[in-house]
């Protein structure tokens, strides 16, 4: 016996057959005229955006734009569609409510019955979730999970860039290894969920007391590391690290107590003491414990006495 190929779908039932993928489909389609009024939505659309067809049927697609793709990225989406026929990609959009969303959308032109493009289809889903998710995933690689500084692999990152620009424009760089004094006797005092909550105030003041060009990162434990570019004047590099001090020593609240910690900070400098994340972070560290040696609360540069903290 031979089986032939059923017949293909014609007239009618393939119009039923595209009303029912355009009613019943799960992702939002909204079909425009050449000039981008649109013609219609499905319920899909209505899901995703919160509008209803009688809100958007014959207003423009502008209408949803979230500001967050600029003039650019526009342009590039049409030269593709007028082009290639189609686009493809991921946009920032506004639902009626005001939030915003990510839809990963396919834009098509489709034509007459002559070949000649007569309207587009744009068939998008909300990807919100699994981006976030994403972004998520991604950030926890080079941040810290406790505090959200970065960490060790992002610090490098952002070092390595510093140090190709002191070396282009022949200035030095700074790495400053801070430890915080007492933190062991506050941590098994008081447990560890408030040793954590701690460790993010801290985190969060000495990320205060630096400049917005300056990375802080948290290596570990109590231990931070901050990466100082443009580092010609001392005395702007005292001026940081004695604030980074008060910082520091100011006193936290914590469960009802008012818990008072201190730094020791231990400096490096490029090209002096080192050229790689490594070797600056060995001289700091170094540095760190001359000035804890000398009795905390103090900084020490690499190869010098330390120095007690101004009051």
């Amino acid at each position: 016996m031979s089986s032939s190929a059923p017949p293909p779908i014609q007239g009618e039932s393939m119009l039923a057959l595209a009303a029912s993928v355009f009613y019943h489909s799960r992702d939002g389609i909204m079909i425009t005229d050449l000039d981008g009024t649109i013609l219609a939505v499905n319920p899909a659309f209505g899901a995703i955006t919160g509008y209803t067809d009688q809100e958007v049927v014959g207003r423009n697609p502008r209408m949803f734009k979230s500001g967050r793709q600029d003039s650019a990225f526009y342009r590039a989406m049409w030269d593709a569609i007028l082009h290639q026929g189609h686009w493809q990609g991921e946009a920032w959009n506004r639902r009626k409510d005001g939030s915003e969303f990510i839809e990963r959308i396919t834009i098509s032109t489709a034509p007459d019955a002559a070949g000649r493009p007569h309207h587009y289809i744009a068939v998008f889903a909300d990807v919100t979730s699994a981006s976030e998710r994403q972004r998520l995933l991604e950030e926890r690689g080079t941040h810290d999970a406790l505090t959200g500084l970065p960490n060790r692999l992002l610090l490098q990152q952002r070092l390595a860039g510093m140090l190709d620009g002191a070396r282009a424009q022949g200035q030095q760089v700074a790495l400053a290894f801070i430890d915080l004094d007492g933190f062991k006797a506050v941590n098994d005092r008081f447990g560890h969920r408030a040793g954590d909550a701690l460790l993010a105030t801290m985190a969060q003041r000495l990320q205060h007391a630096l400049r917005a060009s300056d990375t802080l990162a948290r290596l570990g434990g109590d231990e931070f590391v901050a990466a100082l570019p443009d580092m010609e004047d001392d005395a702007v590099l005292a001026a940081l690290v004695a604030r980074m001090l008060a910082a520091a020593r100011a006193p936290v609240a914590l469960e009802g107590h008012a818990v008072r910690l201190s730094a020791s900070i231990g400096v490096a400098r490029f090209p002096r003491d080192g050229s790689t994340l490594e070797q600056l972070i060995q001289c700091a560290d170094q540095a760190m414990y001359a000035a804890k040696r000398s009795g905390r609360d103090r900084s020490c540069a690499a190869g010098t006495v330390p120095s007690s903290p101004p009051r």
